[in-house]
């Protein structure tokens, strides 16, 4: 069972107790740190940040730092990706059930190989990455 939402992921194992009753065993847990920065900790030029105003209080950002918040969501995409394909190569072979917020499900989604898409049984568009391990077993167990 995977995880993930902007800026972190966590994977973990079913584990079947002898009451037959799921437990969840933590495998992994990831912070990306790029997705929690602010533009302006990336950018060092503080002059250059909005264009020079041409009347009192206006200002037009200019459109790089919009691009470099587009590219940096766009890598941290590739890199959850690439990590959720790893650990499904490694502990999926069974299959797997993913969740993943709903603005980048469907980006991860398109990042992965066929053959590691073919193994996720279970897709959740949900950011489930705060929810306690009794909950987390509800809502796949209810999908």
């Amino acid at each position: 069972m995977i995880v993930a939402d902007f800026g972190r992921l966590k994977a973990f194992r079913v584990d079947w107790t002898l009451q037959k009753t799921p437990r969840l065993e933590p495998l992994e847990e990831m912070e990306f740190e790029e997705a929690h920065r602010r533009v302006l900790d990336t950018v060092t030029d503080m002059a250059g940040r909005h264009a020079a105003p041409t009347q009192r209080h206006w200002g037009a950002p200019i459109a790089d730092v919009h691009n470099l918040e587009l590219e940096t969501r766009r890598r941290l995409i590739r890199r959850l990706a690439k990590r959720i394909e790893q650990l499904i190569e490694r502990d999926g072979r069974d299959g797997c059930w993913l969740a993943a917020h709903k603005e980048i499900n469907r980006q991860i989604l398109d990042e992965l190989p066929e053959s590691v898409r073919a193994r996720i049984e279970k897709n959740l568009q949900q950011d489930l990455t705060k929810t306690d391990s009794k909950e987390l077993l509800e809502q796949f167990f209810s999908a």
